[in-house]
């Protein structure tokens, strides 16, 4: 298939993204009341099996919530190889205010020096420490910080989300499969710009190629950098790349948010039918031309407001089922009302 020529088909309100990059907003205007939550930082300690190590997370709590709220597991995008927690204040402080829950946000193992699946251990490790369940060195043993998590934080473990944005989504997905797998409680999948199939073989994965978005190049260079030299073959597990997976039943109620001028977005459309068909309760929200991450890059387009409100209603629906409606009128911000 022809590349697509993103400028004749872009939004008007986000073709300044690609044309003009020195006009590209400040991610701050995501949400503006960044006073109303407080950050901290700690480390999730892993002690046992070969592999012993800090992970680096950063709670967000919103001023609304209380000693028992939800949790929700947040995973960075950036291609598998780039990202730091404090890149993602404004991504976390928004999904905080929406949801009125403690964001954890993961600052998992890069790729290339820590392939897969050291970022998929890494959020399973973080999830254990909230939840309790083992973590994946495996068996029950001392040292580990495993389920003291819920408590140090002041959260409700049962009432959980895990959202994944972009590259983060494929790590959300798999810890999903993974947590399934092993029986452990399932939280709610938010998946939002999601990447997911390393085989780059649908046609909107070959059409957009234009450097000013993520596009096929860079998508490659990230699960070669995230898989190695098995990128695209045969034998990449689900876990790694979700597509991938053969059963999805018994997977959570999951949303997906994206763009139509996505790379990603035929195999977000095939992911979601293949929920549908496992009788998964999901979701599939495809906003008409946007780009990768439209509504983080330019967040006060009408397209990206819709695409926040779903979002925080997903949440709200998931993390507060009895009192949604009263959740929803102290909890949506105002920048997501676009009447």
């Amino acid at each position: 298939m022809a590349p697509v020529p993103l400028e004749d088909r872009v939004d008007p309100q986000l073709r300044d993204y690609l044309v003009n990059p020195p006009s590209r907003p400040r991610l701050s205007r995501l949400h503006p009341a960044a006073d109303r939550v407080r950050a901290t930082d700690t480390h999730v300690k892993i002690t046992n099996g070969p592999d012993a190590r800090d992970v680096p997370v950063r709670v967000y709590r919103p001023a609304e919530a209380d000693a028992e709220a939800p949790v929700v597991l947040f995973v960075h995008g950036g291609g598998f190889t780039l990202g730091e927690l404090e890149q993602f204040d404004q991504h976390c402080v928004w999904y905080a205010t929406a949801s009125r829950a403690v964001v954890v946000s993961v600052g998992y193992r890069l790729a290339p020096q820590f392939p897969y699946p050291a970022a998929l251990h890494d959020a399973h490790a973080v999830w254990s420490w909230l939840t309790g369940g083992p973590d994946e060195e495996a068996g029950e043993g001392a040292g580990r910080r495993v389920g003291t998590g819920a408590a140090e934080i002041g959260v409700d473990p049962t009432r959980s989300a895990i959202i994944g944005s972009s590259s983060g989504a494929a790590i959300a997905a798999g810890l999903a499969l993974y947590l399934r797998d092993r029986q452990e409680p399932l939280p709610s999948l938010l998946l939002h710009a999601p990447v997911l199939d390393d085989r780059h073989t649908t046609v909107s994965s070959q059409a957009i190629t234009d450097p000013r978005t993520w596009n096929r190049a860079g998508s490659q260079r990230g699960w070669r950098s995230y898989l190695g030299p098995v990128a695209g073959a045969a034998d990449v597990p689900a876990y790694a790349a979700p597509a991938r997976a053969t059963d999805l039943a018994g997977l959570p109620p999951t949303a997906l948010i994206l763009g139509d001028l996505e790379l990603a977005r035929d195999e977000a459309l095939t992911f979601a039918t293949r929920l549908a068909q496992a009788d998964v309760p999901v979701e599939l929200h495809i906003y008409p031309n946007a780009t990768h991450g439209f509504d983080v890059v330019v967040p006060d387009a009408a397209v990206s407001l819709a695409s926040r409100h779903v979002q925080g209603e997903a949440l709200l629906r998931a993390l507060h089922p009895a009192d949604r409606e009263t959740v929803r009128r102290t909890a949506m911000p105002a920048c997501l009302h676009s009447s």
